[in-house]
């Protein structure tokens, strides 16, 4: 079996295999570590928002299975990002945190963020409202996190960095959309 492993990968008994030297990734620029740090935080409200809207009973299972989507794709990204903080040197990024919430400063709405007030809205509606207010919502959140990503293209230097800005900007595009569709009245 470990000799068919071996085949397999090009390796034999006698020699070890070679493991080739990535190329230099440059460090993190300061534009990088403050949208890991925002991104933790953005990403955190909308799992938060997801969890509100999946703790309620009769959501339509279409914006159920995309909430669950959002929580658990972005879970795994604000996992993801604060390890590479961590491994920066940097400190993981505490969504509870007033100075790193304060980032997000004046920007806040324009980044998607909502307020304490939208969210317990969300929380103290009725299922049906609770639906539309989560579709329109998240949108809002989604766009934001795509303008902070299209931005961190641009002056970002870390390929760790540029490959979540663009993962974040094809994939919340995509769900957008989905939303959206969700949101129209059907067409006859």
């Amino acid at each position: 079996m470990a000799l068919a492993l071996l085949a397999l990968t090009g390796c034999s008994a006698e020699q070890p295999a070679v493991v080739p030297v990535a190329a230099t990734v440059a460090a993190p620029n300061g534009v990088d570590v403050l949208y890991a740090q925002m991104m933790v935080v953005h990403h955190a409200q909308a799992v938060q928002l997801s969890r509100i809207l999946l703790a309620k009973r009769d959501v339509p299972e279409r914006v159920a299975n995309i909430a669950g989507f959002i929580a658990q794709d972005q879970q795994r990204e604000i996992d993801e990002t604060n390890a590479w903080l961590v491994a920066w040197g940097r400190p993981a990024a505490d969504p509870a945190d007033p100075v790193i919430q304060q980032m997000h400063g004046g920007d806040a709405a324009a980044h998607g963020m909502l307020g304490a007030d939208q969210l317990r809205e969300v929380e103290d509606a009725a299922p049906a409202r609770a639906t539309e207010l989560f579709l329109r919502q998240m949108i809002a959140h989604h766009t934001g996190a795509i303008t902070m990503s299209r931005s961190v293209l641009e002056d970002g230097g870390n390929v760790y960095i540029r490959d979540l800005a663009a993962h974040v900007i094809n994939e919340q595009t995509a769900e957008n959309t989905a939303m959206r569709a969700l949101l129209s009245p059907p067409r006859g």
